[in-house]
Formats: C-alpha cells, structure tokens, sequence
C-alpha cells in the first residue's frame, strides 16, 4: 500500500542477490500470517503496508502475540483517516500501533528519524522480536519512504544476527514445553522438524505450556503474566533519545521519527540566532 511500495520493489529487485525471497501476496490479512507461518519455520521475516493495510494486519498481530512468533511489521504512515492522501505524508499511526491488537501483549515500536537509523534500527528489530518473540513494529512516513539523502556507507560491523533457538537443552522433560513459564517470560525456542520425536505446538487459543488448548483460568492468568512479564525485560533494550540543541535550554522540543529533520534545522538556527532551545527526537516509543 502507497508510500510502502518502495520496500517492496527494492526487496524484489536485490532478492536474488541477497538471498531473500520476496512474496506480493493479495492483501495484508495474508502477509502477515503468511510472515508469521515463515516465521515458526526458523526464517526471519517482515511484512509492511500503510495506515489502512496495518489495520487489516491487527487480527494478526494479536496472533504473533498469543503465539509468541516473532515478526517485524512496518508501517509507512500517510495522513489518514481512511484512504486519507496516499502520496503525502503525516505522522498519524503512533497511538493505533502503539495499542494495535484486541488483548494485551508486548510489542516494539521503533519510529524511524532518517535513513542511516532506518538501515541500524531495522536489523536492531529483528533481534528483539527474535529475543523476546514478540512482534517489532517500526514506523515512517512517506517523507523518509520516499526521500533520497547521501550517506557514508553503512558500517555493517554494527550489524549482528542473534538467533535465539534453542537446541536440545531445551527438551528438560518428556514432552518439549513450547511455552514454559519462565523468569523472563521467554520461553526455550526450537524450531518444527528439527529434533526427532518433539512436536512445538502453536494456538491461537489460550494454551497450556505444551500448546494444547485449555479453559483453566489458573493457566489463563499464568500465562497473560508470562506474556506481559517480557516487558520488564525488555524496557532495558530501549535507547535514549537525540538532543540537539543548547545544552540545559529553557525551552525544549520534543520530536519522534522522522520529525526529526526539521525539528534539527529550526532548532540549530534558532540557537545561532541566540535562542536557548534545544529538542529531543525519540526512537523507541
């Protein structure tokens, strides 16, 4: 869905030199289970779309909860309500992702403030979801979607691949517990067909620590707590914002994702105009 398209067409066009498999499918509902299904296989993947396309995403998105897979999702926002204008931009999504999903569970989001934090937050997004199981869910606009900026090359010595599947020290007891109750609410994860004999089951109805379907209200609240107790953990993940600006200001800005280059530009000329002004841009929400 317009302004995401370019992700697509770039993905397609480097797919076979990077390795990757790109799949358009016919419409949103589908790719994100169809992400998801990739997913529980052991693939890292990604889905986006637009406003409209990430609200037709939302049944989904509650399921990549229940069943703890991880997915990054991105959401190239466009002034809405409904069609809204698709070729402009407006930073209107951040309270609907934010809140997305019937029933709680723990989600990232990581708004995007310009392309070289796109490139780093990106692969930062694929390790928390992979750590915590949980969907990551980034944010832009069209501005930065569709913007062209020359850059330094990517330090791709930055960039690190942390998996998080487990092996057969996962299988403590007879039957692998796909959902075991643990401190972190993280359960061991491996992955389906790779050790003889243990099946990982996944529901979308509530579920015991094996996976099987239960109506236990004892299990229901274990299980909400595991889900919700990952947040704890995952608060450390989370980066401090940009300051730019007059150190300790007596008026002070503050920004999100890609705001950030014309917060940065009004600010850095109004201090050269003698103004005590400084903002803050954040990431991670």
């Amino acid at each position: 869905m317009t302004p995401s398209t370019g992700i697509l067409t770039f993905m397609s066009h480097h797919s076979n030199e990077m390795g990757i498999a790109v799949e358009q499918v016919e419409d949103e509902i589908a790719a994100l289970n169809m992400a998801l299904g990739a997913s529980y296989a052991g693939v890292r993947a990604m889905t986006g779309s637009s406003g409209g396309g990430f609200a037709l995403m939302v049944e989904a998105l509650s399921l990549a909860g229940m069943i703890e897979v991880p997915v990054v999702v991105i959401d190239v926002q466009r002034p809405a309500p409904a069609t809204g204008f698709p070729t402009r931009t407006e930073q209107a999504d951040l309270q609907f992702v934010i809140y997305a999903g019937h029933g709680e569970f723990t989600r990232m989001v990581i708004a995007l403030r310009d392309v070289e934090d796109a490139f780093y937050q990106t692969a930062r997004a694929f390790n928390i979801a992979e750590k915590y199981q949980i969907p990551a869910l980034l944010l832009s606009d069209q501005h930065l979607a569709d913007s062209l900026k020359t850059v330094e090359p990517f330090d791709f010595d930055k960039i690190t691949i942390e998996r998080y599947i487990s092996g057969e020290e996962a299988i403590t007891e007879e039957e692998y517990k796909r959902y075991k109750i643990t401190p972190t609410g993280v359960s061991p994860r491996i992955l389906p067909g790779k050790i003889p004999g243990q099946v990982v089951l996944v529901d979308s109805d509530e579920h015991d620590e094996e996976g099987h379907i239960t109506e236990s209200a004892e299990i229901r609240k274990a299980m909400v707590e595991k889900r919700l107790r990952k947040f704890e953990y995952l608060k450390e993940e989370i980066q401090e914002p940009w300051f730019i600006g007059k150190e300790n200001p007596e008026n002070l800005v503050i920004g999100w994702g890609s705001t950030y280059g014309a917060i940065k530009e009004a600010v850095e000329s109004l201090v050269d105009e003698g103004f005590s002004i400084g903002c803050l841009i954040f990431g991670d929400i």
